[in-house]
């Protein structure tokens, strides 16, 4: 993924020249709008995830709990009236798992987790990771 600096972010117009409010008129206008904002060269599209890299769409780092219930497997994030509107998911399948192992010079800044690949209920692909305290954290979503 081609890095950009924050003044090119900034500068980067926020809809295709002549789009005003509402952005999607018609049906049309949802692809003219998909195709500019791909063009952004920070933006990545999930299909472009290499494995095995822990690279993800988004990488919010918020805290989840892994429950078992019923033999199965239950991501439920706490009500900290952060911006997902789901608090619960079924682990349907793993799909991959790696250990992510850095800054290990600095023991208090390094990282030294295992990381799942899961496809939850509802069809969303997320990076859970497995600290060394034992705590679950989402570090990524791919879809």
């Amino acid at each position: 993924m081609p890095n950009a600096s924050v003044s090119e972010i900034h500068a980067y117009p926020l809809r295709p020249q002549g789009f005003e409010e509402p952005l999607f008129p018609t049906p049309c206008s949802k692809q003219v709008l998909g195709e500019h904002l791909l063009r952004a060269p920070w933006l990545k599209r999930a299909s472009e995830l290499r494995d095995h890299t822990g690279q993800a769409a988004h990488a919010p780092e918020e805290p989840v709990e892994l429950r078992i219930r019923q033999g199965r497997a239950e991501v439920v994030w706490p009500r900290t009236g952060r911006r997902c509107t789901w608090r619960r998911r079924w682990v349907v399948e793993v799909l991959d798992r790696w250990r992510e192992v850095g800054g290990w010079w600095a023991e208090e800044r390094g990282t030294n987790r295992f990381v799942f690949r899961v496809l939850l209920s509802g069809g969303v692909v997320a990076d859970l990771a497995r600290e060394r305290s034992g705590d679950w954290v989402l570090v990524g979503m791919v879809d």
